[in-house]
Order: structure tokens, then sequence, then C-alpha cells
């Protein structure tokens, strides 16, 4: 992050800030994900499996169930974190939501509400990257809740 000098110069960007952050109604902040994000987010991630040399991941809905839950389930927590508030793990979660797996993954991210820009920081991140580019998943699932995404990687049994 870049500071500027100045205090004066600070204060109206602060203050612009505060005003929109207080517009923006609660309901807004909790919103799922949208079919538009889901969409853009699977097509950035083929986009950048096609150019690997990988096949597409197809959308599953029992992985998107895993991840809405386990999106909501941070977003509630208010951390970012790879472990439910029940202690369980991706594999946990895909087994739960009725997904038969060999091979499972997640990434998650939190900050932001742009599919491009999360996409930007899991592909700048080694391990997300890895999980993205591995040739092995199938299936993927995808969602947002508030700032809290889930991505779920999975191969089938």
């Amino acid at each position: 992050m870049r500071e500027r000098t100045g205090g004066a110069a600070r204060l109206p960007i602060v203050a612009a800030l505060v005003a929109v952050a207080c517009t923006v109604p609660a309901t807004a902040a909790h919103a799922a994900t949208s079919a538009d994000e889901i969409d853009t987010v699977v097509a950035l991630v083929n986009q950048e499996r096609a150019e690997a040399g990988c096949d597409p991941v197809s959308v599953d809905a029992h992985l998107t169930d895993a991840a809405e839950g386990h999106s909501q389930d941070q977003s509630d927590m208010g951390k970012m974190t790879h472990t439910g508030s029940d202690g369980s793990s991706v594999g946990d979660r895909a087994t739960k939501a009725g997904y038969a797996w060999r091979k499972v993954g997640e990434n998650v991210a939190s900050g932001t509400t742009s599919p491009e820009r999360v996409m930007s920081l899991w592909m700048n991140s080694e391990a997300h990257r890895e999980n993205i580019l591995n040739c092995a998943y199938e299936d993927i699932g995808v969602a947002r809740v508030g700032g809290y995404w889930t991505q779920d990687f999975g191969t089938p049994e």
C-alpha cells in the first residue's frame, strides 16, 4: 500500500470511504455468490488450465454446496481458514455434501468481491495456483459469501 503525504489530503478520502461503507445494506454485505460470479471464476480457471494443457473442470453441485457452506462458515466466524468451525476439512465437507471423491483440494480467499481479483490472488500464490492447474481435478465448486471465497476441486471415485 502506498502512503500519501499530508493529512489534509487523507481526510476527504477516508470520509468518502466511510460514507460508502455505511451506505451498503447489511444484506448486500453477506450476499451469496451470483451465477455470474461463479461462471466468471470457472471460465478464468478453465482459461488458466487450458494454457497449462489441462482439461477444463466442470461445475459440480455437491462441490458447490460444500463451497457455499464453507464460505458461509468463514463469514460467520469472521476469518479465512481451511478448517471449519466444527473442525471439518475440505474432504469432510465434500463427503458431507455428497461428493464421492478420490482427490479434493481447496482454495480460500477473503477481502474482495471481484471474481477477477480473487483469481489474480490465487494465481499469484504458488499453493493456490497448484490447485487450479492440477490436471487431475475434474470438478469444481465455487462460492462467495460477503468477502469470503471458497473454491473446491475434486476428482470423483
